[in-house]
């Protein structure tokens, strides 16, 4: 097998090693990071008390469900595109490809990161489970038992018992993806398989690239922060009076950017992390056969 270091450096040459194929992917990223700024764009705009008006206010509120179910499908379809993409990237690592994989056949595409979105969420359920059921229970009794007490306790024992589970679903979650890209839906659910495939190299490997995406996505966000607050010094500064309506602008067009460029590096950093998940299933599977 191979070192945990070789894992991080083989995965991140992979993720841009055909920049043609990173770009494609990194706009269609990009593009599902704008749409929610864009929601709220027409949404603060349509409560505007400034500029509201009760006039056709029905009209303009079907207007804009109407344009949030649009930007919504938008960037559901663009989610299933790329998570498919993930799921091809994964699969193909483990046949031992060391390429990006093209952009082709939409539809599998599609069809793939659409089982993909509901294999991670069924696990997310399964996992949390306990958290659901003590949630539910708790809720009961403050409800309709009226005993504050009993429903407080259950509600916090819920919380506490969710964090191991939840710690094991960060564990489990990345192998099982890997093993659905090779086997297909039902390889979401092989348990007993996915936990053998675990090691203390693999906890440390996970352990890393969250480490790692956690600091690259902290320095963008650091730096856009940055950029809005500068905005907001130098507004008040030289238009202290007329404060809203020069920050709107400008703030909307780093928040655009902002959402664009977390969206561009996320998945690029996606596609690390799978490749360095997927080279680690390939070897960890090969190890047992041998």
């Amino acid at each position: 097998m191979r070192k945990i270091d070789e894992y991080i450096s083989e995965a991140f040459k992979y993720a841009f090693s055909d920049i043609k194929k990173g770009l494609v992917g990194g706009f269609l990223y990009a593009i599902s990071g704008t749409l929610g700024v864009l929601i709220s764009v027409v949404f603060a705009r349509l409560i505007n008390p400034m500029s509201m008006s009760y006039h056709n206010f029905g009209g303009k509120l079907t207007m804009f469900f109407g344009i949030t179910l649009i930007i919504f499908l938008i960037g559901l379809i663009v989610g299933f595109l790329v998570d498919g993409y993930y799921v091809r990237v994964m699969r193909t690592t483990v046949e031992g490809s060391n390429e990006l994989p093209e952009w082709s056949n939409i539809t599998d595409l599609l069809i793939r990161g659409f089982l993909y979105a509901v294999g991670v969420f069924i696990l997310l359920v399964i996992f949390l489970l306990p958290l659901i059921i003590l949630l539910i229970i708790g809720a009961y009794y403050i409800i309709t038992q009226h005993n504050i007490g009993n429903g407080l306790i259950l509600l916090f024992a819920s919380l506490v018992i969710s964090i191991p589970f939840f710690i094991v679903y960060v564990f489990y979650t990345p192998l099982a993806e890997v093993n659905y890209s090779v086997k297909g839906f039902l390889g979401f659910f092989e348990f007993k398989r996915i936990f053998r495939l675990m090691s203390i190299k693999y906890i440390i490997l996970v352990i890393l690239i969250m480490v790692i995406t956690f600091i690259i996505n902290a320095v963008i966000y650091s730096f856009f922060a940055f950029v809005k607050y500068m905005f907001l010094f130098s507004s008040i500064k030289y238009s202290p009076y007329n404060l809203t309506s020069t920050l709107s602008m400008p703030m909307l067009i780093v928040d655009l950017i902002s959402y664009a460029v977390t969206g561009f590096v996320g998945f690029f950093m996606s596609l690390f992390s799978k490749r360095a998940y997927s080279l680690y299933y390939k070897d960890k599977v090969e190890e047992n056969i041998s």
